[in-house]
């Protein structure tokens, strides 16, 4: 047996997630499918995490093991041919059967593209969020910084998620412009929540909308029982940018 490690790509817009989904259109079930047309095996693929329904990705990781001996080129071309072309698998390598495309993962960076428009715009459609003003930059990022650090960010996840701890280290977030009407905000950590950075991008937009302020993310922060951000930034502006290991 091999285990190979992909890294792929996606547009989430027309899918359920990535985790499989009875009676529904998921990214895993649609790899696997591929891969059971490539190799004949039943193939469990294990990934990163799981994207939300109309969440992208620029870099997942995934890994699966194979009792085939394909040239590498087989598990990019070859998968490829039976993907939909809003996903696309960029690189297959061959690694030790102890990697985890999940366990093994240390950093995981998320970007959050806006676009400044009055109308919205057919090239943007699902792929950024649209706001009617371009907000003060500067005092979002003076707001995004309270979320670097080790906090208990079980304000900022949906319900819905079984996990151990809600206590995450963000190393960084990050505003900046990208041109006069667009702009991302990029944050990394250890791992994430439930629509953790969806309920982050929620409440800064707040901040910039007068609606909410930075005392009310370090209450959050602090005192997450007492706390409720309803806020949940729309999933077509989120991609999965970069998952990090050790090597």
């Amino acid at each position: 047996m091999r285990r190979i490690r992909l890294t792929l790509d996606y547009i989430g817009t027309s899918y359920a997630g990535w985790q499989i989904q009875p009676g529904k259109d998921t990214i895993e079930g649609r790899v696997e499918q591929a891969l059971f047309r490539l190799t004949g095996e039943e193939i469990k693929v294990v990934a990163s995490g799981r994207t939300d329904a109309g969440v992208h990705a620029l870099e997942q990781v995934a890994h699966f093991d194979t009792g085939t001996d394909f040239d590498l080129r087989a598990y990019t071309n070859g998968i490829n041919v039976f993907l939909p072309p809003d996903i696309r698998v960029t690189d297959a390598r061959v690694v030790p059967d102890t990697f985890h495309a999940r366990f093994d993962a240390k950093r995981k960076t998320y970007e959050y593209r806006f676009y400044v428009s009055k109308v919205d715009r057919a090239v943007l459609y699902n792929r950024a969020h649209r706001l009617q003003s371009m907000p003060d930059l500067t005092a979002l990022n003076e707001a995004a910084a309270l979320f670097v650090g080790e906090h208990d960010f079980a304000a900022f996840m949906s319900s819905g998620s079984d996990v151990k701890t809600t206590v995450r280290t963000v190393y960084s977030a990050l505003f900046a412009a990208q041109s006069e009407s667009e702009f991302t905000f990029e944050v990394s950590a250890n791992g994430f929540l439930y629509n953790m950075v969806r309920k982050m991008v929620g409440a800064l937009i707040k901040i910039s909308e007068n609606k909410l302020t930075s005392a009310d993310i370090s209450r959050a922060l602090a005192d997450p029982a007492s706390t409720n951000l309803p806020y949940v930034a729309p999933a077509c502006g989120l991609y999965l940018k970069r998952v990090e290991y050790e090597n």
